[in-house]
């Protein structure tokens, strides 16, 4: 019964990934929606469905995501992050302009014990902007931790 509850849950995910990716798709001309990045992580053995780190989702709808462990891996719990993308580019000694993106992930103090998890995509937000020289930007993400198993082999 468990195993078909999970089929349903992955499906019903699965499902509304495909609509958000047709819609966006799809779109009129006329429409003015904004996308967004999804920053994912993963702490610990298991996975998200069904979304990928970096997946385009439309900003202010909501979502649904699910935490799978791996086996001897219990879920632990969601954490919101904060990315930070900085992008800066400068000439080279050969004349050559040269782009260098880092990223900074910094989980938040927060806690979610669902291993469903439920959000509202948030946009992307500028923080510097000092063109062409140095862009940042801010985003949210999230973490999914995952933690060993007393008895490695329950699932």
């Amino acid at each position: 019964m468990r195993r078909i509850g999970l089929f349903l849950v992955a499906l019903n995910l699965a499902v509304q990934s495909l609509t958000a990716q047709t819609l966006d798709s799809h779109r009129p001309a006329h429409c003015n929606w904004t996308n967004a990045p999804l920053a994912l992580f993963i702490n610990g053995a298991g996975g998200i469905v069904p979304y990928e780190d970096g997946q385009m989702l439309r900003v202010g709808r909501s979502y649904t995501m699910m935490a799978l462990p791996d086996r001897g891996y219990a879920f632990d719990n969601w954490q919101p992050v904060n990315v930070f993308t900085a992008t800066t580019i400068y000439l080279d000694m050969n004349g050559e302009f040269v782009t260098n993106t880092a990223r900074t992930v910094s989980p938040r103090a927060e806690y979610i014990h669902h291993r469903a998890l439920r959000f509202m995509m948030q946009p992307e937000t500028v923080v510097v902007d000092n063109s062409p020289s140095l862009k940042i930007i801010s985003s949210k993400g999230w973490q999914a931790n995952f933690v060993p198993r007393r008895n490695p082999f329950l699932r």
